[in-house]
């Protein structure tokens, strides 16, 4: 009986879904010029991350013990059907949120011992953000919303900010629209320019959340090869995205189904 009892203890504990981890020795890389760029160097880590939202007695977890690491130099896609997770999990390492329980590693620092100023000073020097929604301000001009980052650092001095600005403009090749608003500029250019914002501080890691979603065939086109460029200058970058097409243009990529890695 007691040899009967231990076997079925061992059955369970197989049956149990084992959090993923990512391995860069598993990954399947399309080419040997993606393999040339391979690094040992992880510049997130996620371990067992939890998200649980309390609404008054109600729970809802959304993601499930995740672990996950991101290496410099990656090109990564996270896929997933709406409600999976995904954009849950693109903020909690954007440091936008925290997870519930679980580590997190960020370019070799512990996020959850960071208070929250220390946290956005880590933002904003790490990670550029690109919304879904483009997020630009109406009332500034293009090169004014490029700008906006750099009031969260030490670039006090208005030219330099201007400066810089432009130059970031210019590697998105819209420097012919740096004084117009939001509303003379079509999709893609608004695109382009949340693209140049997230630039300004010359962050290592991109995240990108659904950054085609908005936008016709060509113009999502256009912007998935600006961001192969900036990847292939050395950027490391990840993807939210829903699209196939989209998501197989990453050197890898990761699925999320009902909160879990799968």
């Amino acid at each position: 009986l007691k040899i009967l009892e231990s076997h079925l203890r061992t059955q369970l504990l197989l049956e149990q879904p084992y959090p993923k981890l990512r391995r860069r020795e598993n990954l399947p890389y399309p080419n040997l010029k993606d393999i040339n760029k391979m690094s040992n160097k992880t510049v997130i880590e996620l371990e067992n991350i939890n998200k649980i939202y309390q609404t008054g007695k109600n729970e809802l977890q959304v993601l499930f013990d995740i672990c996950l690491q991101i290496y410099e130099g990656d090109f990564i896609s996270i896929v997933g059907p709406s409600g999976s997770g995904k954009t849950t999990l693109l903020n909690i390492m954007a440091c936008l949120d925290r997870p519930t329980s679980g580590r997190y590693i960020l370019g070799g620092k512990n996020v959850k011992s960071k208070s929250k100023d220390d946290l956005s000073r880590l933002r904003n020097k790490s990670i550029g953000f690109i919304f879904q929604s483009f997020n630009l301000i109406s009332r500034h001009t293009a090169i004014e919303n490029v700008q906006m980052p750099l009031q969260y650092s030490n670039v006090v001095n208005k030219k330099e900010r201007a400066e810089r600005a432009l130059k970031c403009l210019e590697l998105v090749d819209l420097t012919n629209r740096a004084k117009h608003h939001p509303n003379e500029l079509s999709g893609g250019q608004q695109q382009r320019v949340a693209i140049a914002r997230s630039l300004i501080n010359n962050p290592d890691i991109i995240l990108a959340d659904e950054p085609t979603g908005n936008l016709d065939s060509k113009t999502s086109a256009d912007i998935i090869n600006l961001l192969k460029r900036l990847h292939e200058s050395g950027k490391t970058i990840i993807i939210i995205t829903h699209d196939e097409s989209i998501a197989k243009e990453a050197m890898d990529t990761i699925r999320i189904k009902d909160g879990r890695i799968i």
